[in-house]
């Protein structure tokens, strides 16, 4: 009979195998920021979202999207820059190819909304770039505030990224360039097409625009490079009050828009992330986070002449699955199903059709392919 029929699943060939979770968006969430803008939207009709819920609004996307120049939906982080290592250093930690980023492309930017909400006299803001020519100011984040207490903008320039305060000032009173680990001329990289992504951690604090200039911290790619901070005397202005990323006017072709890409763009008012924050949001995003694949969810249909067994498992987009059957697992002769189920997204399904009415038992077990 029907309810005498057994399916059990066989987990213990399985543990070995698993799938991708987001383990750096669990990292800056577990920070509690003030905003987060993953930058995982694949069209722009709801406006950027602020994961934590803190936003007034959805950011705006502002540019013709529709004519593919600014980019919502594109390759998210899957490498970062590094200067010993052509390839660069791995990301796993972001979600893989699952996750996708924001192009500015110098056509398009977001508007996050009122720069008075954006701003704080203690402020750090963390995001991944893609590195492109700068046009003299790209604004990777800036908001917009003339305020030199509150004031904050991450700029990349003809000498690479650039850190600023006080949009009335130039100097050791309101900006900083990031030069090279010796400290021997400007780090130019960071505007190098080639160079790929980075991920920046960048922060200060203090009552006066010279004060918080001489607080700035700076993190790439996990190395603290605040020693490397010079002062300059470029000047870096506003426009709109409007906090945006990837741009500064509401011209979303204007020079000052970026170049490259944007993604995982968080930012903490009020607060200076430490050290040891800094690096745990770092070694969230190189190291992949592992679960066990687990099959969550079994349905048997009884036909005239056979039965159905419908089978859930936890998978990874692109992931590859064999799904596997025996009536006894003494002599461990598992039959091959399929070894070809490429996996749909976070649950797959499988159906095994034709199963004998006369099996009183069948035993099942999911693994990942390599």
């Amino acid at each position: 009979m029907y309810k005498h029929f057994l399916i059990t699943v066989s987990l213990f060939l399985t543990l070995l195998s698993y799938s991708n979770a987001n383990n750096y968006q669990e990292a800056v969430v577990k920070l509690s920021p003030t905003y987060y803008y993953e930058l995982n939207e694949t069209t722009t009709d709801q406006g950027a979202l602020d994961s934590m819920g803190n936003a007034a609004k959805p950011g705006s996307f502002n540019g013709n999207y529709n004519a593919g120049e600014p980019e919502v939906g594109g390759e998210g982080p899957l490498y970062v820059f590094s200067a010993d290592d052509f390839e660069g250093i791995a990301v796993p930690g972001l979600g893989g190819t699952d996750n996708v980023a924001h192009y500015s492309n110098n056509s398009g930017h977001v508007t996050l909304g009122d720069g008075n909400l954006y701003a704080s006299s203690s402020i750090t803001v963390a995001l991944f770039f893609k590195a492109g020519p700068a046009q003299g100011g790209d604004r990777l984040f800036t908001n917009n505030i003339s305020d030199p207490t509150k004031s904050f903008q991450i700029n990349v320039a003809n000498n690479g990224l650039v850190l600023a305060v006080d949009p009335s000032n130039t100097g050791l009173s309101a900006e900083r360039t990031l030069y090279m680990e010796d400290n021997s001329g400007p780090d130019q990289r960071l505007i190098q097409s080639e160079s790929g992504w980075f991920h920046v951690i960048a922060s200060t604090s203090g009552n006066s625009g010279n004060e918080r200039a001489a607080n700035f911290k700076l993190w790439i790619n996990g190395v603290n490079r605040t020693k490397n901070l010079q002062p300059d005397s470029t000047g870096w202005g506003i426009d709109t009050g409007q906090a945006k990323i990837g741009g500064r006017r509401s011209d979303p072709a204007d020079s000052t828009t970026h170049s490259g890409a944007q993604d995982e763009v968080a930012i903490w008012l009020d607060r200076v992330l430490t050290d040891q924050e800094a690096m745990s949001l770092w070694e969230a995003a190189i190291t992949e986070k592992k679960i066990p694949l687990v099959i969550t969810d079994i349905e048997v249909s009884k036909n005239i002449d056979d039965k159905e067994v419908k089978i859930s498992w936890n998978s990874r987009l692109g992931g590859v699955y064999g799904i596997y059957s025996t009536t006894n697992l003494g002599d461990d002769n598992w039959e091959e199903i399929d070894d070809g189920i490429e996996g749909d997204g976070e649950i797959t399904t499988f159906i095994d059709t034709g199963v004998s009415v006369d099996d009183k038992k069948r035993f099942y077990r999911v693994i990942e392919l390599e």
